[in-house]
């Protein structure tokens, strides 16, 4: 107690919280404050080589409220630390309000917790009126980082609903490429896809905007296959090049909106390579696709559009997105013959 040191640490500590709080929660052009990352990813890092040995969705799917909680509090006791460290710089800093004695270690812990909680008992108080000040930011502090999480608890709720949408919609359009583009193939013409499409495309630019304002999103997992975005927009993004590619029957307009909407899909494959995943260092895996030739208005045999489908390099991404939500690749080819050219 009394030492310079162990104030200046509390004060860093103190900086530290807000600085990361307020990159995390009210930033909406970076990947979260650095306490945030390295805290977030390790969890997540942990939990998900568990369930690739156990294969648990159902875990996975509690991980992103636990991780939320775990990192508000995380916020709180780095700001208690903090503001304890400082109150026990001085020994005049925290004194007993009735005898004016000075405050022990777990008394200075004690006052700390109720000034940043703005309770404000009054058992304790200032030694002298240089330390009648950061009482008052400390509670301040406290109050800043309530409202503030409690804000950003709000925001990821309607965020993951939203994000749950767009994916219930993908999926009921089919649960692979193929059932897609047979149940949307308008006698080749894919106009039942592009009116789809249009609906999708604010959808997926915004997801990809909120992913980037809020990283925690990318940890909110869903048990259930057709309630999961990674798999979804890898899907939609394989049909979508398929009809491109090997329609024969497409107007001008109509192949426009498909590529607008790939490049939508690719523009939110952006935002994550900055926030959390890293690119695959091999393009992935295609499955031999049968049926896809017989479909309505595709010009192309099932070989010439699995090469091209192969060749494209967002796939990196995709399946980097896919695996690290805790899917694998396979998943979204459900109906297709999963051996491998």
């Amino acid at each position: 107690m009394g030492s310079t040191l162990v104030g200046i640490i509390g004060a860093l500590l103190i900086l530290l919280v807000i600085y990361d709080a307020i990159r995390t929660t009210l930033s909406v052009s970076s990947s979260g404050g650095p306490l945030t990352n390295r805290l977030v990813s390790g969890l997540w890092f942990l939990l998900l080589n568990i369930h690739r040995r156990r294969k648990s969705h159902a875990m996975l799917s509690s991980v992103g409220p636990w991780i939320t909680v775990t990192l508000l509090l995380t916020w709180f006791f780095v700001a208690w630390l903090g503001w304890f460290l400082l109150f026990c710089s001085s020994p005049q800093a925290v004194v007993v309000s009735i005898s004016k004695a000075t405050a022990s270690v777990m008394e200075r812990a004690y006052y700390t917790g109720y000034t940043l909680t703005t309770l404000g008992y009054g058992d304790f108080v200032a030694g002298n009126d240089t330390w009648r000040l950061p009482p008052v930011l400390a509670a301040a502090n406290g109050f800043f980082l309530f409202t503030l999480s409690i804000t950003y608890v709000l925001n990821i709720i309607t965020n993951v609903i939203q994000k749950r949408q767009a994916s219930l919609t993908i999926s009921a359009m089919g649960e692979d490429p193929q059932q897609i583009l047979a149940a949307t193939h308008s006698g080749g013409e894919y106009t039942t896809l592009i009116s789809q499409l249009q609906t999708l495309q604010s959808s997926i630019t915004t997801l990809g905007q909120q992913h980037l304002a809020y990283p925690i999103l990318h940890y909110y997992h869903s048990e259930a296959r057709s309630k999961a975005f990674s798999l979804a927009i890898a899907t939609l993004y394989q049909a979508i090049n398929v009809a491109c590619f090997a329609s024969t029957q497409l107007e001008d307009t109509s192949r426009e909106q498909l590529l607008i909407t790939r490049k939508t899909i690719e523009q939110f494959l952006d935002t994550l390579d900055s926030a959390f995943i890293n690119p695959s260092q091999q393009l992935p895996d295609i499955p031999v696709l049968n049926g896809y030739a017989d479909l309505p208005g595709i010009g192309k045999s099932n070989a010439e559009i699995h090469d091209y489908l192969a060749s494209l390099p967002y796939q990196t991404l995709l399946v980097a997105y896919v695996h690290k939500d805790g899917w694998q690749w396979q998943d979204i080819w459900q109906s297709t013959n999963n051996s491998h050219i």
